[in-house]
């Protein structure tokens, strides 16, 4: 959270709206199922790099303050961040710039997400807004539990974390995938990751300010960054594009003050694994995607150095595979020995701290977000072409027996789900999915392969 030094330094950038009359809200993202939909193209990955890591970004020739994001298979495909006043696109030079970079890190990245993943609820982003009321917000991001400051300290908080987001800017230009035109061309010109306008309601003092907010409200406008890179209809037409993953609730509780290296892991394999869906990754890359290079650098000269970093990391995967919706971790058993897993007691061997580097990992976002990821990932399948216009019949032994009712009902409480909660995955009402049961509907195909990716039915 923000403190009150934070506070009077963003003051002097912003000014707060403040209503009477409330406003329309959202509903709550997580109210029947533990994970919800969330835009994962580069722009949110860039975007996440750039307020998690602050040591990046630099001051280029004409003294502004500049963050650039290069696609690893493509250095054509560029994605570049800049800071700007609230109100206009009008870059800020560095020194002023940096007054809003040290405000970015894990809070920012929070709410950055809780942004991302109501923009997927809009059918046209780029043209609509939607508001989110503070105290929704503040239970979300894990701050309700937080005793040590009144509400409406957190209230204003929010509003403050809000506002540095507003100050995001970005310019890209993409090119991804393969067609007969040769790759859909994402272009943003210069404009904000979010358009943010913060309201406040209470009482007001004699200055007719709102110093101890009952409710802060928060409407976003997402940039037109969405136009190119979350675009339903214009992926359709292969002149844009659709990218998203899934957000699981608990990453938003993770404590960013006794977790600060989960928090960061659980927010990289959020965007990771849209794309990756191997999930496996050498330890040493991960660490470089979420500490400052230094930090490993000096870990590899110094011992006690590296004691810590390795601490650092056991203690990050521990918490991530204790949460109730916990990561599925897999140790290499060749690259990844017991010695240097979370929890062991054994002596370290010479040289492990470059061991634990080259060692490699498989981690899987939580159950079922990996089945939903291989749902919408998997390509239709093909039928084959007939040598003659004959028509043939598949033998019955050839084809797979289809799911019955019972198969699903058995499953569903293997899991622990609830029928409202198996409907919520899929998308339907719960009542149809107790007909499905009962054998009083038959699921379609495509619903039959959704059924046996949820609930792991071969």
């Amino acid at each position: 959270m923000i403190n009150s030094t934070a506070h009077r330094n963003l003051r002097g950038l912003i000014e707060v709206e403040e209503f009477s009359d409330p406003p329309r809200t959202e509903p709550r993202l997580y109210q029947s199922k533990p994970i919800t939909p969330i835009a994962t193209p580069p722009p949110m990955v860039s975007s996440l790099q750039a307020q998690l890591r602050p040591d990046q970004w630099q001051q280029d020739s004409s003294g502004i303050s500049c963050f650039q994001h290069q696609a690893k298979g493509n250095p054509n495909n560029i994605i570049k961040h800049y800071i700007a006043s609230p109100g206009n696109i009008t870059v800020l030079p560095w020194d002023e710039a940096l007054q809003i970079i040290d405000k970015f890190g894990l809070t920012t990245a929070k709410l950055h997400l809780i942004f991302a993943a109501h923009t997927m609820r809009q059918d046209k982003p780029w043209s609509s807004q939607f508001t989110l009321k503070g105290s929704d917000l503040i239970e979300e991001m894990g701050w309700d539990k937080n005793h040590n400051s009144p509400a409406y300290e957190k209230r204003k908080d929010i509003a403050m974390v809000a506002f540095v987001l507003d100050c995001l800017l970005i310019e890209a230009t993409w090119v991804e995938g393969k067609h007969k035109k040769g790759g859909i061309l994402a272009s943003v010109e210069t404009s904000r990751m979010w358009n943010v306008q913060v309201q406040l309601t209470g009482q007001r003092n004699l200055e007719g300010k709102v110093e101890q907010p009952d409710e802060v409200y928060i409407t976003i406008q997402p940039g037109l960054w969405t136009r190119s890179f979350l675009n339903k209809a214009g992926c359709q037409a292969k002149d844009a594009l659709y990218q998203f993953g899934y957000l699981a609730q608990e990453v938003l509780k993770i404590d960013p003050y006794h977790d600060e290296l989960a928090l960061r892991l659980a927010i990289l394999l959020t965007m990771e694994s849209r794309f990756r869906t191997s999930g496996t990754y050498e330890v040493k890359n991960l660490l470089e995607a979420l500490v400052p290079q230094t930090v490993i650098d000096e870990a590899r000269a110094n011992r006690d150095k590296a004691y810590k970093l390795a601490n650092r990391w056991n203690h990050a995967l521990a918490a991530l595979m204790e949460l109730s919706q916990a990561f599925q971790v897999e140790f290499d058993p060749k690259t990844y020995p017991e010695e240097l897993r979370p929890g062991s007691k054994a002596r370290k061997p010479r040289g492990y701290f470059e061991q634990l580097l080259a060692a490699k990992i498989t981690i899987h976002p939580p159950a079922p977000i990996p089945a939903l990821l291989a749902t919408k990932t998997k390509p239709e399948p093909t039928q084959p072409k007939l040598k003659s216009a004959r028509r043939t019949t598949s033998s019955p032994t050839s084809q797979r027996a289809k799911l019955t009712g019972a198969q699903i009902r058995n499953a569903r409480n293997v899991k622990g789900w609830s029928q409202a909660t198996l409907a919520g995955w899929l998308g339907v009402s719960q009542r149809y999915v107790s007909m499905i049961e009962r054998g009083d509907r038959i699921p379609t195909p495509e619903q039959e392969s959704n059924f046996r990716q949820l609930l792991n039915i071969q």
